[in-house]
């Protein structure tokens, strides 16, 4: 069992900030494995998380768990 320490709710209004970013929103999963999650989607055409999405998950303590394509968009899940 790992120590949660990310901050989610710190990251979830940092992250918003980055130009590519079209949208974060904190997302319960606690139903289908007990913890909650920051859902990153990045606008159109944007191949890759930035630096500037990861240096702000980074000052609040969150990692990647997954990025996939979704249409033209991409999707990253912090935690």
């Amino acid at each position: 069992m790992s120590i949660q320490t990310a901050n989610l709710e710190a990251a979830a209004e940092a992250v918003p900030e980055h130009p590519t970013v079209y949208d974060a929103r904190l997302v319960d999963r606690r139903d289908q494995d007990g913890r909650r999650v920051l859902e990153v989607v990045l606008g159109p055409r944007v191949d890759r998380v930035p630096p500037g999405v990861l240096r702000a998950l980074a000052e609040a303590d969150c990692g990647l768990d997954t990025v996939q394509s979704q249409g033209t968009f991409l999707v990253a899940i912090a935690e």
